[in-house]
């Protein structure tokens, strides 16, 4: 036998035993000595099958593989190590061997795309999500359904909407999955009418919506209170035969509770009676907490949830504490908070501390509030310090305490990330006793970090459509109708 014929003997017998034992990492190290004794690994098919098999389970050993088949490794073995990377941790040694794979000049295949793009949005990084986009279409894989909506979901999750959206409408070909990804995106996002027109361009193109992106539309309806819509998808999921599993019968429970249908909602609960988890629980907890039902939602969680052998979450226990505020059953909430601990084993979390300021603030128990504040195990956020600023605002109180007030004004980082409406209300407080120079203070402030309270507006769904309306908006086509319409009841109520 010649000796190419005994080395490709040897390395077929290897190759053989490295697909038999590719999932025992034991077994990969003694094949990988194996292979270096026997001077296979420098062999571009042996170490990249080598790289292929180590890479999902042992990334160090994976790259002593590759190391041996520099300076000229396949593209096989950079794809394998680049999709090891994208699912670690930390995937920026994905996008490192991806550059030196360019410069190698081998050209990535879908597959290597498709890992980088789902590690672009785990580091939020938008130049490199243009970096990838450039390679997409340098190297014709935009065509390709799959890595076109990787692309879109990519930019939707870092919150661009607008190119994602782009994206949509220059796609030749479109999938269930498309169009669910964006929608979901846009729930997410609070982009609620938007995934809304994108749901309504989905069934108007003939594209028939999964469980999934049913789901994300109902999100989007619960978000505007959209109960026509709501209903309409309800609808979609009974002839399309969609199974009500957890999700979507959670999803279906939130949208009509929020939307102002408790019996509706309650009865998709009772529907999903045989798969009702932890989720579908909480979120009929948190429908009757919004619809003034205290009672009956600490009943939910203190007999149902133990009847039906389901433990209370953390969230849980958030919509029962706001449940007790809304309905002024402050000695059950704080029965409620005492329990958590003690009882179900739940650690009181930043939530949990709000809703009890907020009970103990609505029921005039201003210092008890602030008790709650001052002993807390960790920093109050803006939630739980805002809440205690609503108490005192409602309740005419003016001191706050001095620590209280430096953490109130010293919020610098946090008004970066939020909306001005928290500090017009610290500094009414302050206007309420005549304290202007922290009123100026803050009102310098909000100039300085470019801040302004977003205005209110109310929602309005008439024959399937969504109607906008702000104080003072006259773009509206139907402005001067309105108008007409209002000026002619205020006449009509003055003559009686």
């Amino acid at each position: 036998m010649s000796g190419a014929a005994r080395f490709a003997d040897a390395r077929a017998h290897l190759v053989s035993a490295l697909d038999a034992g590719a999932r025992d990492p034991r077994c990969l190290k003694r094949l990988l000595a194996r292979a270096v004794v026997s001077g296979l690994l420098p062999d571009p098919f042996v170490s990249s099958r080598f790289v292929a098999a180590a890479a999902p389970f042992d990334i160090p050993l994976a790259l002593l593989a590759f190391r041996a088949a520099l300076p000229r490794p396949s593209a096989f073995a950079f794809a394998s190590l680049i999709r090891a990377h994208s699912s670690a941790l930390d995937p920026s040694p994905a996008f490192s061997l991806f550059a030196l794979m360019l410069r190698s000049d081998l050209y990535p295949d879908r597959f290597v795309l498709l890992s980088l793009l789902r590690a672009s949005i785990n580091t939020s990084s938008l130049p490199t999500l243009l970096c990838l986009h450039t390679v997409a279409l340098r190297h014709g894989l935009l065509g390709d359904l799959h890595v076109a909506t990787s692309l879109l979901h990519a930019y939707a999750s870092l919150g661009l909407l607008p190119a994602s959206t782009q994206l949509l409408a220059e796609m030749p070909h479109r999938s269930t999955v498309t169009y669910s990804a964006l929608i979901s995106c846009c729930a997410r996002a609070a982009w609620h009418h938007h995934g809304l027109c994108i749901f309504a361009e989905m069934t108007k193109h003939g594209t028939h919506p999964d469980a999934f992106g049913v789901v994300a539309g109902l999100q989007c309806c619960a978000g505007l209170g959209a109960l026509g819509h709501g209903r309409s998808m309800h609808a979609l999921l009974l002839r399309q035969l969609i199974c009500l599993t957890s999700e979507v019968g959670t999803s279906l429970l939130q949208m009509y509770t929020k939307c102002g249908c408790l019996e509706a909602g309650r009865r998709v609960f009772h529907q999903m009676e045989t798969v009702r988890d932890v989720s579908a629980w909480t979120a009929m907890i948190g429908g009757l907490a919004m619809h003034g039902r205290g009672q009956e939602a600490i009943a939910l969680l203190d007999h149902g949830m133990r009847a039906d052998d389901v433990a209370p979450d953390s969230m849980a226990f958030t919509c029962a504490l706001h449940a007790c505020s809304h309905c002024g059953l402050v000695e059950a909430g704080i029965k409620l908070f005492n329990e958590m601990k003690e009882v179900y084993g739940v650690e009181p979390r930043m939530e949990h501390y709000g809703a009890m300021v907020d009970l103990l603030g609505r029921a005039g128990k201003l210092e008890e509030a602030k008790n709650i504040v001052e002993s807390m195990p960790f920093k109050p956020n803006r939630v739980v310090l805002g809440a205690l600023l609503h108490a005192y605002t409602v309740n005419g109180g003016s001191m706050l305490g001095k620590q209280l007030e430096r953490q109130l004004l010293g919020l610098e980082l946090e008004a970066r990330k939020q909306e001005g409406g928290f500090f017009v209300g610290v500094s009414n407080v302050y206007a309420r006793v005549g304290r202007w120079n922290e009123v100026n203070l803050i009102r310098h402030k909000m100039v300085k970090e470019g801040l302004k309270k977003e205005k209110g507006f109310a929602l309005v769904e008439a024959e399937g459509r969504l109607h906008k309306f702000m104080v003072g908006d006259t773009s509206h086509p139907l402005t001067m109708e309105m108008y007409r319409i209002l000026h002619g009841l205020d006449r009509s109520i003055m003559l009686e």
